[in-house]
């Protein structure tokens, strides 16, 4: 699937997510964990530093890799600027949640800081999930992603969770 885009004269190309691409989706994750929650988590060298590209370059390589149990997840879908260079992506699968609002789950979306407000990110989501029945948890304290996703239909419904591994970030669930 290949989706060429132009929006504010910036050209990009949103296609299913190549193992060759590994490195620089672990980049945009690690950039784009920075830029969300960079204020929030302390430990900023296990999130952001070389350690966290090392393990997120190896969670790309394993989701990626056609045949492996990662793999099989979900949808991976990249968004590539005109260089061919991966800036963004969104993965969706089935909802993890024990008793799912939803069958479908956004996992996760995130976009180089340089790229919002181009049309990427909603280029993404409609990409792995199209306008179908989705969950989606964010950070509560995530406002941008929050109203992100009600522009797109999302709604919280109420579910939160802590997640005590990220310093007790609470997140909570959007439905559409």
């Amino acid at each position: 699937m290949h989706v060429t885009e132009q929006s504010n004269a910036r050209r990009f190309t949103i296609a299913t997510a190549r193992p060759q691409d590994a490195a620089a989706l672990a980049r945009v994750h690690v950039e784009g964990w920075r830029a969300a929650y960079g204020h929030l988590l302390s430990d900023h060298e296990k999130w952001f530093g070389a350690a966290a590209l090392e393990r997120r370059t190896r969670q790309w390589t394993q989701w990626l890799t056609p045949g492996t149990e990662a793999s099989a997840f979900g949808t991976y879908r990249a968004g590539y600027d005109e260089a061919g260079t991966p800036v963004g992506f969104a993965i969706s699968g089935p909802a993890r949640d024990q008793d799912p609002p939803r069958n479908l789950e956004l996992a996760s979306l995130y976009i180089d800081q340089d790229w919002y407000g181009t049309g990427m990110g909603r280029g993404l989501v409609l990409a792995v999930i199209g306008e179908a029945p989705a969950s989606v948890w964010v950070t509560e304290d995530n406002a941008r992603a929050r109203r992100f996703y009600e522009k797109l239909g999302f709604v919280a419904d109420g579910a939160a969770k802590v997640e005590v591994h990220l310093g007790s970030l609470r997140d909570i669930r959007m439905v559409r």
